[in-house]
């Protein structure tokens, strides 16, 4: 690759990203479950 990196590196760190964007996605979406719960209990 032209900025030094590995195509093994590249692929690793666009997997890296991946996996983290689904993470916050999963806890994203637990927070807003939650929340939801949170408001019907407080209504």
């Amino acid at each position: 690759m032209k900025a030094g990196w590995k195509e093994t590196e590249v692929i690793t760190a666009i997997i890296e990203v991946a996996d983290n964007l689904m993470l916050a996605v999963g806890s994203n979406a637990g927070l807003d479950a939650l929340e939801k719960a949170l408001r019907r209990k407080l209504e």
